[in-house]
C-alpha cells in the first residue's frame, strides 16, 4: 500500500512539472513588432535638406539586394513607415571605390506613442555614378562599385551595379 501511494504521488508530481514547463515556454515567445514597408521608394536628392538633417535614426542593420537598400531600425518611437525619407546631396568622394553618404530622416508623429522596429526599402539606382564613354574605354579596369555610408550606421555597404 505504501508503494502505491508513493508511486501515485510521483506520477502527480511529474504531470504537474510538465504543465509548468509548457506555460513557461508559451510566455517567453518573442513578439515581432517590425513594421515592414516594401514600396521601394527612391532617394530624395536635396542638398539643403541633406545639410539640415542632424538627428540620427538608430539603425540595426543595412544591406543590399541588387538595387534595393534594406534598412532595419532599432526599436524607436513611430507608427508609420511613410514618415521616413532617405536624403542624398548628390556628391561622392573620389576614392577607390568611390564613396557617398546618405541620411535617414524620420518625421515624428506627435499622436504616436508606440515603439516599433522598421524595415524600410529604397531603390538606390540614382546613386550609380555616371561615367562618360571615353573614360570607360580608357580605363578598362573601371568597376561599377560604390561604398554607401548611411548616417548613424557603423559600417559601409558595398554597392555593385
Amino acid at each position: 500500500m505504501n508503494k502505491v501511494v508513493s508511486l501515485l504521488f510521483l506520477l502527480v508530481l511529474i504531470l504537474a512539472s510538465c504543465k509548468t514547463t509548457n506555460k513557461s515556454t508559451a510566455a517567453t515567445a518573442p513578439i515581432d513588432d517590425t513594421i515592414s514597408d516594401y514600396s521601394f521608394r527612391k532617394i530624395d536628392r536635396d542638398k539643403e535638406l541633406f545639410a539640415a538633417v542632424k538627428e540620427i535614426v538608430p539603425l540595426d542593420t543595412a544591406y543590399l539586394t541588387k538595387d534595393t537598400l534594406h534598412i532595419l531600425t532599432k526599436k524607436i518611437l513611430g507608427c508609420d513607415a511613410d514618415n521616413f525619407k532617405l536624403f542624398w546631396n548628390g556628391a561622392s568622394q573620389k576614392s577607390l571605390p568611390p564613396q557617398t553618404l546618405v541620411k535617414l530622416f524620420q518625421q515624428v508623429d506627435a499622436e504616436c506613442k508606440e515603439q516599433h522596429r522598421f524595415h524600410l526599402t529604397y531603390n538606390i539606382t540614382p546613386l550609380q555614378l555616371k561615367q562618360d564613354t571615353a573614360t570607360l574605354n580608357a580605363d578598362s579596369s573601371f568597376s561599377k562599385k560604390l561604398l554607401l555610408n548611411i548616417g548613424g550606421y557603423k559600417r559601409s555597404v558595398k554597392y555593385s551595379y
